[in-house]
């Protein structure tokens, strides 16, 4: 019995050695123990359709794109970011200016959602907003502010990580339900529970498309950035301590930018008249009309009166 008791003692003894050797941590040798906790989760995201799905980017893109736009900061991957900022310059070479923002835009594979140039008070000003990709975010700041003076600029950064992922979950519970409707609506054969199952499939579509639209846009603001660039045209940078312009240059400019607009109006004024001239004629014979009227009233007004005659005396009451 004591060989048996020491026999079985040993026995177990190796199997839990074995045990612990076959579920112990990673070995010292750097070797391979198998997939991690990250994979696992990876996995199962694939088997669910988010991993690789039409809504997510490649982790390695996102990293770089975020070490470009955040200035270097290393981020974790599948971070949804989006940048924005607001910019204000200044020039007194407007033209050049605003051609080398346009041309900055261009080379950065960006576009113009918005642009507007404004023009009064004898300058000009640019307001438009930029979409540049989100690793163009940096290079697009800094090569404005070469092509004219900035005055003010504000960077704005807006973590969506949650919703997005929030959202994303959500379109996935929607797919699985919207798979189940269908395959309840194949093995019905009462007609209200068809047209039961018809409704819930309907809003549940309807969730799909909002929910989808919602991701695309995220998606579009991750991937580009959103700058707001006004360009003011000026005659002093706020910097420059020496009047670039004398005053006699610019009242010049302000006479010559007077006799523009003067000459502009009439020729407004003409064109308008002449596309108008037959009503014009017929204002202008009511007027006559009137003025006419009023002086003729004005004539009976101010004519004289003749004297009333005299009345003859009364007699004399008599008194009994």
């Amino acid at each position: 019995m004591k060989m048996k008791k020491k026999f079985l003692s040993v026995l177990l003894a190796l199997l839990l050695l074995s045990l612990t050797a076959c579920g112990g941590g990673p070995s010292l040798s750097g070797g391979d123990t198998g997939p991690s906790s990250s994979d696992s989760v990876s996995s199962s995201n694939q088997e669910n359709g988010w991993g690789g799905g039409e809504f997510y980017d490649d982790a390695a893109a996102e990293v770089a794109a975020s070490e470009d736009a955040g200035g270097g900061s290393i981020l974790p991957a599948n971070t949804k970011l989006i940048y924005s900022a607001d910019i204000a310059m200044e020039t007194t070479e407007f033209d050049a200016a605003e051609q080398s923002i346009s041309r900055i835009v261009e080379n950065l594979d960006g576009w113009f959602e918005s642009r507007s140039i404004y023009q009064g008070g004898g300058s000009r000003s640019l307001r438009c907003t930029v979409r540049v990709p989100a690793k163009s975010f940096q290079s697009f700041l800094e090569q404005a502010g070469q092509a004219a003076h900035v005055t003010s600029r504000d960077e704005y950064t807006e973590d969506v990580s949650e919703a997005y992922y929030d959202q994303e979950s959500r379109l996935v519970t929607q797919r699985t339900k919207l798979d189940r409707l269908h395959a309840l609506l194949a093995q019905a054969t009462e007609m209200e529970a068809i047209i039961s199952l018809e409704n819930a499939i309907s809003d549940t579509e309807l969730e799909i498309e909002q929910l989808t639209g919602s991701l695309r846009k995220y998606d579009s603001l991750v991937g580009y950035s959103t700058i707001t660039l006004r360009l003011e045209e000026v005659y002093k940078l706020s910097t420059d301590e020496e009047v670039a312009v004398t005053f006699g240059q610019r009242l010049g400019r302000a006479f010559a930018l007077g006799l523009r607009r003067g000459v502009s109006g009439l020729e407004e004024f003409s064109i308008a008249a002449a596309q108008n001239w037959f009503n014009l004629l017929i204002l202008a014979a009511i007027a006559a009309a009137a003025v006419l009227l009023l002086r003729r009233r004005r004539k009976r007004v101010s004519a004289p009166r003749p004297p009333k005659p005299p009345q003859p005396p009364k007699p004399p009451e008599s008194k009994e």
